[in-house]
């Protein structure tokens, strides 16, 4: 588990905005190591997890793109049924609310990974340790 920084970014639902968006980040080499895009009409926050946050913060700022950015967990679990439950009982558990999640697996590898934008960053590191 550790605690990396997430940006969410304010862009307008309309086709082609997050090619762009991809494109220009990937133009300053800067990895999306984490994504989540909602279906929503208008303007839609857009969260991202990046290698580089002061270069993506560049991008988008150029992009005139309004952003925020905050604290958010990474965490590995077992690529197998019931491991985010646990995972997420135990936050409930020590009143931590989950505000936002997504995540990926790889197969073959055996582990989920998973970001957790939580109640209280600090109090859900110590009960995930």
């Amino acid at each position: 588990m550790a605690v990396t920084k997430q940006l969410s970014v304010m862009v307008e639902n309309r086709r082609g905005a997050l090619a762009e968006m991809c494109s220009k980040l990937a133009e300053k080499a800067v990895n999306i190591q984490g994504l989540m895009v909602p279906e929503q009409a208008g303007v839609a926050p857009i969260r991202l997890v990046v290698n580089s946050g002061e270069t993506a913060k560049k991008v988008l700022d150029a992009l005139a793109l309004k952003y925020t950015e905050e604290d958010v967990l990474t965490v590995q679990v077992s690529d197998r049924p019931g491991a985010l439950g646990k995972l997420t009982r135990k936050l409930a558990d020590h009143d931590i609310d989950v505000k936002c999640a997504y995540g990926t697996i790889q197969k073959g590898v055996g582990k989920a990974t998973i970001i957790l934008a939580v109640s209280d960053v600090e109090a859900a590191s110590k009960v995930m340790k």
